[in-house]
């Protein structure tokens, strides 16, 4: 396996890799932030969100165009372009449910004042 098959592969798993990083990044960085948006400023969760979400986004674009650029290549590939073509499939939904749920969590934390413990 060549180093441009290797990166061309690892375009599939964009989507299906960073919408769960985004969304527990996008977790675990409110609870932390929490305390400290109490007593300073109330916008970084909101930020942090937004870029996550954005994060999300971006790997849903690169499945997606992984699977657009390789669109006829699958029928004709005899070592299975298959499978790849479903895990970008895969990674373009997860990305997209991802960045709902991030967005979701957005919503909730501008909703519910952080100092409400």
């Amino acid at each position: 396996m060549t180093d441009t098959e290797r990166d061309t592969k690892l375009l599939y798993w964009a989507g299906v890799a960073l919408g769960p990083l985004a969304w527990g990044i996008n977790l675990q960085g409110i609870y932390a932030l929490a305390h400290f948006s109490c007593e300073t400023t109330k916008q970084s969760g909101t930020i942090i969100s937004a870029v996550l979400a954005i994060i999300a986004l971006a790997g849903t674009a690169i499945s997606a165009r992984a699977v657009r650029r390789r669109a006829g290549a699958e029928w004709t590939d005899a070592q299975g372009g298959g499978p790849r073509a479903f895990m970008a499939w895969l990674g373009v939904g997860t990305g997209v449910l991802f960045a709902l749920v991030i967005a979701n969590q957005l919503a909730a934390s501008l909703m519910i004042s952080p100092c409400l413990r």
